[in-house]
């Protein structure tokens, strides 16, 4: 049996969001936070809309029956991942931040590994 749709649709909001509203809203707050990890000014740019495009491109996956799927699942898995390591390795003041920007991307990815075991 399937998981209901909803879990897909709650990543794809989640993917949507990180991807959309850092480059329509915080574009230099992102920039900064480039610049804090230590990407060099040159690619901060690309670097970052890229990283926008790629959360885009997850979100519309998490709404698209043609291409949910494992494969889609730990794609995601190995992004929050990346991200999570990145952070956490060059800013590991985020294990502190009052919102748990880290934190929360445990049951993020427990959700992603449900989705991946439960779709063929």
């Amino acid at each position: 049996m399937l998981p209901p749709f909803y879990l897909s649709l709650s990543l794809a909001i989640l993917w949507l969001w990180s991807g959309l509203q850092p480059a329509l809203t915080a574009a230099d707050e992102s920039l900064q936070l480039l610049a804090q990890i230590g990407v060099p000014a040159a690619l901060q740019p690309p670097l970052f809309y890229a990283a926008s495009a790629w959360d885009v491109i997850l979100g519309v996956c998490c709404l698209t029956s043609l291409v949910r799927g494992r494969a889609l699942w730990w794609l995601q898995a190995a992004t929050v991942a990346v991200y999570t390591l990145i952070v956490a390795w060059r800013l590991p003041e985020a294990w502190l931040h009052p919102f748990a920007p880290l934190v929360k991307n445990l049951p993020i990815l427990a959700l992603i590994c449900y989705l991946a075991r439960r779709n063929p």
